[in-house]
């Protein structure tokens, strides 16, 4: 039998398997088969525990395209609740290995008991640009000029995890501008690798947060993204919170930092555990 779990983070949502209890199909084939909404379960990727030697758990997620990812915050929250629940883990906090490196996770509870919000280290924040990666000149790429999808705008590139790059806008943008500016990243030649994209509409130290990801398109929620514009912010004096709060279109989340590290918090819950059919497993092998 291969089971599953489905989970959302802010409208992020993922489709988890327990990668020591069972043998998993190719993992790219698996994404691309269940994170499809019409004839799979429907998900924005999945996430796989395994073993680890140098942390509690490993974590390994694949966007829905089934292209590799190295990190997602809104998925290492629903990985911690996950793992937890299951017994995976026995505490509350816990180290999670991951393709950029051990993080931390911290699980709330509430008065009754009940998991609550759930913290966890995504990244330290790489700024020089051939790290990003970002073809621009200088020693950072903040507040530099990009022309995109015809465009002439204003950007900040950085790696959180993954890369991305944060247009500050003055209203939220319609689905066929980001669409359009999220596809156009893809393919623009200052980024050799692609990008995430997101447009960031300040209001005081809340920042409203619409988000094209790379592999997945408009998710609702990025917690990697969350953490890129929280950091734009603050590199360019657009917030002064030291705990920014960031309104994605499917909730609220929070970033902070811990050193150089930055932090996410924010909600998990689990929206259905099943079991995929015989035949639809031989038809996605076949």
């Amino acid at each position: 039998m291969l089971e599953f779990t489905k989970m959302q983070g802010a409208g992020n949502d993922f489709i988890l398997f327990d990668g020591a209890k069972t043998p998993l199909p190719e993992h790219s084939a698996l994404a691309r088969a269940v994170c499809n909404r019409r004839f799979g379960v429907g998900a924005d990727g999945i996430l796989i525990a395994d073993r680890s030697d140098r942390a509690d758990l490993t974590m390994r997620y694949y966007n829905s395209d089934g292209s590799r990812a190295a990190l997602c915050g809104n998925g290492l929250r629903c990985f911690a609740r996950y793992a937890r629940e299951r017994g995976l883990v026995t505490t509350d906090h816990f180290i999670v290995d991951t393709a950029v490196g051990p993080r931390q996770v911290w699980i709330e509870r509430e008065d009754g008991g009940e998991i609550g919000l759930i913290t966890v280290e995504v990244d330290r924040p790489e700024l020089v640009p051939y790290e990003v990666p970002v073809l621009v000149a200088g020693h950072r790429a903040v507040d530099y000029p990009l022309c995109l999808a015809g465009e002439q705008l204003t950007a900040t590139s950085l790696r959180v995890g993954v890369p991305h790059t944060v247009l500050f806008v003055d209203q939220p943008p319609k689905e066929e501008r980001l669409r359009a500016l999220g596809e156009a990243i893809g393919h623009h030649p200052a980024f050799p690798q692609g990008c995430n994209l997101d447009l960031v509409l300040p209001q005081g130290d809340c920042l409203k947060i619409f988000t094209w990801e790379r592999g997945a398109g408009h998710t609702l929620a990025c917690g990697t993204g969350c953490c890129a514009a929280a950091e734009a912010g603050w590199l360019t004096g657009r917030v002064e919170a030291s705990r920014v709060r960031l309104e994605t279109e499917g909730g609220v989340l929070w970033v902070s930092r811990k050193g150089e590290m930055l932090l996410l918090t924010g909600p998990a819950e689990t929206v259905c555990s099943g079991v995929f059919a015989a035949k639809w497993r031989a038809e996605q092998n076949g």
